[in-house]
């Protein structure tokens, strides 16, 4: 074989090692990625039947996995989390119900005695959110006096259940007076906070302390 043919075949010899060190390297880091990925899905998972697992026993457990599902890391599987984050998300609903309905009162005609009963449902949610900020803050500084304080969440609580319970009833004999579409609007985001709130209290009073 001369020199020509010589070289050519060491430099195609060289190219084929090297990219055979390259493809090796590709699949080690790959493998790596797959090791190192596999214990974090795992958790997650884990994290997700938790919630799943807890939510079975609430009232309302369609709302409660969709509402918590998406905080499953921040939750951990811890119980005093899942208190906390269940609180956070009730008391965002109630802020969301009480601006949606104080727009459709602000937005339609309504007559003067069906706007009392919506200014008084917006007042209950008002009552509620005060209560559920009131609890939210207490969760959050549990000291050695827990028992005192969580008797305290939980009338809170219980008390902002009734409010949006209140709220809901200010529209029993509205049918003929007032829009059903109007009604049924308002009365969707108060059931939507009274069922959040509801769950809350549930994990509430299953918290061990």
């Amino acid at each position: 074989m001369d020199n020509g043919n010589t070289c050519a075949l060491n430099v195609q010899v060289q190219a084929l090692t090297i990219l055979i060190f390259i493809l090796l390297s590709i699949a080690a880091a790959c493998d790596d990625n797959s090791t190192n990925h596999h214990p974090q899905n795992s958790t997650t998972q884990s994290y997700v039947n938790y919630i799943k697992n807890a939510c079975r026993s609430t009232t309302y457990p369609s709302i409660c996995y969709k509402s918590l599902y998406p905080y499953a890391l921040k939750i951990e599987a811890d119980p005093l989390k899942l208190c906390n984050t269940s609180l956070s998300l009730a008391l965002k609903a109630a802020y969301r119900a009480s601006t949606t309905i104080s727009k459709l009162l602000e937005n339609n005609n309504l007559a003067h005695t069906t706007e009392l009963v919506v200014e008084d449902c917006i007042d209950n949610l008002k009552e509620s959110i005060g209560e559920l900020r009131d609890s939210l803050v207490a969760m959050q500084h549990l000291d050695s006096d827990r028992e005192f304080q969580m008797s305290n969440i939980k009338t809170w609580v219980s008390a902002a259940i009734t409010d949006d319970q209140t709220c809901s009833d200010g529209f029993d004999g509205f049918d003929n007076v007032m829009d059903v579409n109007v009604r049924d609007k308002i009365r969707k985001n108060v059931f939507k906070v009274g069922k959040m709130t509801s769950n809350a209290l549930y994990f509430i009073n299953n918290l061990t302390y």
